[in-house]
């Protein structure tokens, strides 16, 4: 009997030892909010538009930073096109230095209707954050009709796992 209960502890530790182990591998879904305010204007010398709650009339950029090893999910933009022509189309792209840019997802709408619209877009490219790149988002919008509002960028982080460089 004492035997037993001697293999019986053993594996109850053995248990817990492996349950510890596995934690930093769950996987947890969360994401990150770009604003409008938040972004950098690439012509900053032509006329555009910017605030908190919408930018247009430019291209602009934002970097972000998530935890190395997190996979991107989806993102998802906000737009709204106060009538025609209206067209805003957000990139997502990663670069490596000394290296060319590459594009991981892009999503666009055409709507005028002046309804806020939401626009899903699945990533296409490596969804896997990767240390010792840049990740960037660009917001393309074509002209004051164009209203960019927003950006959500949803991963699934790995427990224990740190942000990339």
């Amino acid at each position: 009997m004492a035997k037993v209960k001697m293999v019986l502890n053993w594996y109850i530790l053995m248990v817990l030892i492996a349950v510890a182990l596995m934690i930093p591998g769950v996987a947890q879904a969360k994401s990150i909010k770009i604003w409008p305010d938040e972004l950098k204007p690439m012509e900053p010398n032509r006329e555009y538009f910017q605030s908190y709650s919408n930018a247009r009339n430019n291209s602009f950029y934002a970097p972000f930073v998530l935890p190395s090893g997190a996979r991107i999910t989806k993102i998802t933009y906000y737009h709204r096109g106060m009538g025609s022509p209206a067209s805003t189309q957000v990139i997502v792209d990663r670069i490596k230095m000394g290296n060319g840019v590459e594009t991981l997802a892009s999503g666009s709408s055409t709507d005028s209707t002046g309804d806020i619209v939401r626009v899903d877009f699945a990533v296409t490219g490596d969804p896997t954050i990767r240390s010792g790149y840049r990740y960037y988002i660009r917001v393309l919008s074509d002209n004051d009709n164009s209203w960019f509002m927003g950006v959500i960028i949803t991963f699934q982080d790995v427990i224990g796992s740190t942000p990339a460089p």
